[in-house]
Formats: C-alpha cells, structure tokens, sequence
C-alpha cells in the first residue's frame, strides 16, 4: 500500500476500541482524512500528545487510494499551540475553528488555501487579544474558500452599489439589498454601510495586522448577525463549540 506524507491539523480524535482512536485530519496535500491510529489510548502511546486537537503535526499514513479509513504510521508534532490550550477563551475559540473547518469540507479534496488559513488563524490565536474580531475574519473567510461566497459589492437585485446609511443583507439570496429594492420579502436584516466596509475589510486584511483593526461594538454585532448566520444557513445547525467562545466572550 501506498505511504503518504503531508502536514496536517488535528481537528478530533474519538475512542475506536480499548487500545485505538479515530482520528481526523486537515492535511495540507490531501485535504481532511480520517486514521485509524493504532495503540494510542495506550498509556505509552508512541503518539504521546501529537493527536490532541489543534496540534500541527507531520504525519505518515497509508492505505488505498479514495478509502475511507487510513492507517497512521507515525506523526511528529511541529507546534502543540499550548499557549492556547492554557487559555479558556483562546481554546474555545480555536476549537470552534476546527470543529467549523471539519464540518464545511468535504473529505478527501485537497484545499491548501484552508489549510493555510486555519494555521494561521491558530498561529495568529496565541498573541490575539480581541478574539471576537479573529472569529468574524475566519468565518467570512473560510466561507469564501469553500465556495460560499456572499455578495458585498453590488446589490443583489438591481446591482447598484448602496450608498444609504442601512443595506438590507439576505442569506437565502446571499447578499446584500439597497435601500430602494428593499422588501418584506427581500431584506431578512438591516446593517450599516459603515459595518458592511468593516465586513469588506475582513476579507483583505493581513491576518497579522487583525488587532489594528478597530471594529465599534455596534458594528461587531451586525457583522456577527451576518458571518455566523450564513454559516449557520448553510450548516443548518449550530456548532457545538460556538455557545462556549460566547460564555467566554461574556466573562
């Protein structure tokens, strides 16, 4: 059988029997894999803490190719992330960022783009303060890489470009609406013009330069009514770690 090699993310591990775990992978070559990981609920598990979640690791793995279940050979951590697993909000919140990457990607589809945001998101997550505006930014944006898109520019209807004070924003059609071809029918909410730019600005901005970003409260609250309610119209559910980095947010 083939070997394969590739860095990767732990998203999540769960018990297979007495001795073994499942384990799943964000690989950087393959995409998100699952690995049956032999003798690693052993107390002198040869893994040691290389399969916790949010560990980037290099990793070997084998197995047929387009199987669902590979076999891991070995894994070697390249960064624990442990400043983030001492702090309760930053841990909950990087959490949310693998369980939201687990659940928009396909398995077995190579996408090195999310791949390289999501490390550094988790790299960024270490020395961020403000994590609230680092949710929104990684929300937008994996949204984007996953094809999901929502029109900001232009309106959806007459395809204007806003220029009143409140733009009507509408997740079953994806976009935004302006003023004048607003309806009961069209707008599910209304946002600022000035909240709408600071939602543009998350798609661009250096990732490093996130704590510069001054976002009113306000606004963080309309920009959050946007980016998580199109993820949660697109998963159709809430994630389970969202309702912790929110307790957290609140402390």
């Amino acid at each position: 059988m083939p070997l394969y090699k590739t860095q990767a993310v732990v998203l999540r591990g769960i018990k297979l029997s007495e001795k073994d775990k499942l384990v799943t992978f964000l690989t950087r070559r393959y995409g998100k894999i699952k690995c049956v990981a032999k003798g690693a609920r052993l107390l002198k598990s040869r893994y040691g803490a290389s399969l916790e979640p949010l560990s980037h690791i290099s990793m070997v793995y084998f197995g047929k190719q387009n199987q669902e279940l590979f076999s891991l050979n070995q894994c070697d951590i390249i960064h624990s992330f442990q400043s983030i697993r001492e702090d309760h909000q930053k841990f909950y919140s990087a959490i949310y960022f693998l369980e939201l990457a687990d659940t928009l990607m396909a398995e077995a589809q190579p996408e090195p783009e999310i791949f390289d945001l999501l490390l550094a998101i988790l790299e960024k997550t270490r020395s961020q303060t403000n994590m609230e505006t680092l949710c929104r930014l990684f929300e937008i944006r994996i949204m984007v890489l996953a094809g999901y898109a929502p029109r900001l520019n232009r309106c959806i209807v007459c395809q204007g470009i806003p220029k009143s004070y409140w733009v009507g924003f509408s997740y079953s059609r994806h976009g935004i609406i302006c003023e004048p071809c607003q309806g009961p029918d069209f707008a599910e909410i209304k946002i600022k013009n000035g909240s709408l730019n600071y939602l543009k600005k998350l798609l661009t901005l250096d990732i490093n330069h996130t704590e510069r970003l001054k976002i009113p409260k306000d606004s963080e609250l309309e920009i959050e009514s946007v980016t998580h309610r199109l993820i949660l119209s697109r998963v159709g559910r809430e994630l389970k770690s969202y309702p912790f980095i929110k307790q957290m947010a609140a402390i």
